[in-house]
């Protein structure tokens, strides 16, 4: 598989909440870096409002915390979930992954976001994975003008 092919497989074992799959396709190694203090880590219990802020490395996720939240935990907050892929783009080992996530939150409200998503995939593994989104955005739709609480509890399988 190529870098492309790679992340493509890695959405679609997401999608299907294949921990297994997820772990093969991830290097041991991998880190996934997300906006710090974004809704979906405050609603699941992994993050506070005030670790918003320059990237720090204080929300990075390991192998093991990715394949929880992408197997086990997304689907928990995420339900009826629509991705519209954008751009696919490749470049050796470099993807970029732009699309928009449509869903319905646990607490009933509808979701729709902007992401971009940067892959870095040498010797066929998922090494690096850099997420970027619009954070306010995402902040208003998940709380609304409510305080920002769990909406979750975030399980480790």
């Amino acid at each position: 598989m190529d870098s492309k092919q790679t992340v493509m497989a890695l959405y679609g074992a997401y999608a299907a909440r294949d921990a297994e799959e997820i772990s093969g396709l991830l290097h041991d190694e991998v880190v996934w870096t997300a906006p710090a203090g974004n809704a979906t880590q405050v609603a699941l219990g992994l993050g506070r409002p005030e670790d918003a802020g320059p990237p720090r490395g204080v929300n990075n996720l390991d192998r093991d915390a990715i394949v929880t939240f992408m197997a086990y935990n997304f689907a928990r907050f995420f339900g009826d979930v629509e991705n519209d892929f954008r751009t696919v783009v490749a470049e050796g080992e470099v993807v970029v992954v732009e699309h928009r996530l449509s869903a319905t939150l646990p607490n009933g409200r509808s979701y729709v976001n902007d992401y971009c998503f940067v892959y870095e995939v040498p010797d066929g593994k998922v090494w690096r994975i850099r997420e970027y989104m619009v954070t306010r955005g995402g902040w208003d739709q998940v709380f609304g003008e409510g305080e920002p609480l769990q909406l979750v509890e975030y399980v480790i399988e």
